[in-house]
């Protein structure tokens, strides 16, 4: 199939496929799951799409289902990435590209190659030959349950099913995919030669994968579809740690950046002087463990930059009331806001009684204040700053997200460490450019 699509394979993907596909004396596959940890660049999207070509083709009335990150991706690359893989076949297959029924269709075999959302409801009342589960590392250990629960009712019925997991190494917000990876290993280590087929492409310990010396020993693509020029460009894009996990296929201690290092020093500044009483927004937020908390003030200034400015940080919770009073009288903030789906919910009950006017956003507002926040940052030059400060720095550098839908948001469980910071100042943005003007200005 690889060659019929003009992709003969790799060494590395036709190992894989001799394994993976291996088959017992009644000619059932010797392994219901596959597992495939590769770098960035190796191949996987030929290896991954042979396989589901081959298996909706020979299968009559065949069902092969797809996911990635998001059901909104998997849709992208079945459209962009695999529809244009399949050129060769000409008019033995077909595309539908009606939203929401997306498929890929065998003409011979009525075979379909289809995506599906990446959760528990995603493949339900739904039968499967081949699932392919692709860029795992993106899901913590809830999201990947969720994923597994989905698929196991799907191939009751079918004795001969598969479940192909690809990814490259994660980071610690990785916990389903690490799980995996560990359960790979030791079926490796055991001699297991049923079950559980495990494959991995990574750079030893005892290499430094940034050292180009090292990239043909690691990378199973390397000098074949990647050469040094690409290789050195993702080293400089990526530096060090994220072409580690990318390339290398090193598993790394913290998560991958979200806001570069570089727009975040960009937007640092200096202390600037606060608008006047009533020209700025407050927003607050809890870690989620509740080991600190954090108050920021938000504005903008007369060119439309906006500013943003840690009030108060502190361990735990029970000074976060006292003190969103204080500021509050202090500076007559515009609107008081936070998370209304986070883990402030106490706070902002207790704050409500002690007679505090806040504005909790729902999961809609919220994802579209995450989403313009790092649009301020990123955009170059950035349209936001910030009073540099230690807890607004680390929340920056451990900040993770979350899929809320097709859209996104911080997300408090799959970062490195407290984010209160940042998704304070999040909301406090987002309160500031939504409050309600009094006339043409704002009165204060």
């Amino acid at each position: 199939m690889a060659a019929a699509l003009g992709k003969p394979f790799m060494p590395w993907q036709a190992y894989v496929a001799d394994v993976a596909l291996e088959v017992d004396d009644d000619g059932r596959f010797a392994y219901k799951s596959v597992e495939i940890t590769v770098p960035r660049q190796s191949g996987k999207t030929t290896l991954d799409g042979s396989a589901m070509a081959h298996r909706s083709l020979v299968i009559p009335a065949g069902r092969v289902w797809f996911t990635m990150q998001s059901g909104k991706d998997a849709v992208d690359w079945l459209l962009n990435e695999f529809w244009p893989l399949l050129t060769p076949m000409g008019p033995e297959v077909a595309l539908r590209r009606m939203a929401g029924s997306e498929h890929i269709k065998w003409r011979r075999s009525g075979g379909l190659i289809r995506p599906f959302p990446p959760n528990k409801e995603g493949l339900h009342s739904k039968t499967s030959d081949l699932v392919v589960v692709d860029e795992c590392w993106k899901f913590d250990l809830a999201q990947g349950t969720a994923i597994d629960q989905g698929i196991i009712p799907t191939q009751a019925t079918r004795p001969n099913a598969q479940v192909w997991k690809v990814s490259t190494a994660g980071d610690a917000a990785s916990t389903w995919w690490l799980g995996t990876v560990e359960r790979g290993r030791a079926a490796v280590t055991s001699g297991r030669t049923s079950g559980i087929a495990y494959f991995e492409w990574s750079c030893p310990d005892e290499l430094d994968p940034t050292d180009a010396v090292s990239w043909p020993v690691y990378h199973p693509a390397y000098g074949r579809t990647i050469g040094p020029e690409a290789m050195q460009a993702a080293l400089d894009e990526l530096g060090p740690d994220g072409f580690a996990r990318a390339y290398g296929n090193r598993w790394v201690s913290t998560i991958e950046r979200i806001i570069p290092v570089a727009a975040w020093r960009a937007a640092g500044e200096d202390p600037v002087e606060l608008p006047a009483p009533g020209g700025l927004a407050l927003g607050f937020d809890v870690a989620v463990d509740r080991s600190d908390a954090a108050i920021v003030a938000a504005w903008r200034d007369g060119a439309g930059v906006a500013h943003l400015e840690v009030v108060d940080h502190r361990p735990g919770t029970g000074w976060l009331v006292e003190r969103l009073s204080t500021v509050v009288d202090r500076w007559r903030p515009l609107r008081t806001s936070y998370d209304e789906a986070g883990p402030a919910l106490d706070v902002a009950d207790a704050a409500r009684r002690a007679e505090l006017e806040l504005e909790g956003l729902k999961a809609r507002e919220y994802a579209a204040a995450c989403a313009a926040l790092l649009e301020a940052f990123t955009t170059d030059p950035p349209t936001v700053r910030y009073r540099q400060h230690p807890a607004l720095d680390a929340a920056a550098a451990n900040a993770g997200r979350r899929a809320l839908g097709d859209a996104w948001a911080w997300g408090r469980r799959q970062s490195a460490g407290s984010i209160a910071a940042l998704t304070a100042a999040t909301v406090a943005l987002w309160a500031y450019d939504h409050a309600p003007a009094l006339g043409p200005f704002r009165i204060w």
